[in-house]
């Protein structure tokens, strides 16, 4: 999976690309994860991401086997981007939204490489952009929305819908020794320890296997962040316990009102940890107004954890498709 024989312009996804694209990607007027470098750089051990510009679009593919979809819409490059031509595969000027022609041209791509069709597809667009897919002639289903807080609320805990939260970070602060300090690149081999203890303990706890699935599918994406997140700029905190990581956490920011709580691990069995670590996180976080905990994965566990921390809003996430 080196190459797209579609379409030789694009080029495989780096590490040295993050500022350029986050640059493009940023600049949206949205609140979706999807629109930053790291949400997809992260899970490069599972797709074969590929970008390029086509006709003054940011065009990003993930192949996975031997099909292709678009995580993110084409994005048009913004007026600050001084020398589009050098980007790969760059021709064409500034577009402001997504036109007919770029989507068709986008599809006809995926369509080259794909035996099925069905399964060419553009995710997580932004409401805002509905129409453009509508009126380019295609289908439209809900995503995987993200949920989004006032980072006030997840910082203080307050009143009575957050009383269980604030019961159990009280009972780890009273029973427990602990720090709670920035990852060091020291805590990495014990950070994949804990994960693999956390993996094992939720896969006793849940037989699904679809969510097994996903603890499967996570492991590589947990490494990456472990191992690179200085270059991938993210905000890591570990709490430790006699000497032993029992919690890490990691974010990073969109702007200078929004932070994503990217992943999240801590010891299933002790008591408190999990709300204490997320309530740290916020409240060492002051200056952003919100925070996005990204999506539930479908789960309902999950869903029902992430909505008892009372969203604000939910980001929609919206996937265009043909029949």
């Amino acid at each position: 999976m080196s190459s797209f024989p579609a379409f030789p312009g694009l080029i495989p996804l780096k590490i040295k690309h993050k500022p350029r694209i986050d640059s493009i990607l940023t600049s949206q007027n949205t609140m979706l994860s999807a629109y930053s470098f790291v949400a997809h750089y992260i899970w490069r051990d599972h797709f074969n991401f590929h970008w390029g510009i086509i006709d003054g679009y940011f065009c990003l593919f993930a192949q996975y086997d031997d099909y292709v979809y678009m995580p993110v819409p084409p994005v048009s490059l913004e007026k600050n981007i001084s020398n589009p031509s050098a980007l790969p595969f760059s021709k064409g000027g500034i577009k402001e939204v997504p036109s007919s022609a770029i989507i068709n041209e986008v599809f006809n791509i995926m369509d080259k490489i794909n035996n099925n069709k069905a399964v060419s597809r553009i995710e997580n667009i932004d409401e805002s952009w509905i129409d453009s897919f509508v009126a380019a002639g295609y289908k439209i289903k809900p995503g995987e929305p993200e949920y989004v807080y006032l980072r006030k609320d997840l910082a203080t805990i307050k009143g009575d819908p957050y009383k269980s939260k604030r019961v159990m970070c009280n009972y780890f602060e009273k029973h427990y020794r602990y720090s709670y300090e920035p990852i060091e690149s020291g805590h990495a081999v014990q950070c994949i320890e804990l994960f693999n203890l956390w993996r094992q303990i939720r896969a006793k706890k849940v037989s699904d296997s679809f969510f097994n699935a996903i603890l499967e599918d996570s492991f590589r994406v947990h490494i990456e962040a472990i191992n690179n997140y200085e270059t991938l700029e993210l905000s890591g905190r570990v709490v430790i316990i006699d000497n032993k990581v029992e919690g890490y956490i990691f974010g990073f920011e969109r702007n200078k009102d929004l932070l994503y709580a990217l992943l999240e691990v801590t010891n299933p069995c002790i008591k408190g940890l999990a709300q204490f670590i997320f309530r740290e996180f916020c409240r060492e976080k002051d200056g952003y107004r919100y925070i996005n905990t990204m999506g539930d994965s479908g789960l309902e566990n999950l869903r029902t954890v992430k909505q008892s921390y009372r969203p604000v809003c939910l980001a929609q996430a919206f996937t265009a498709y043909m029949d």
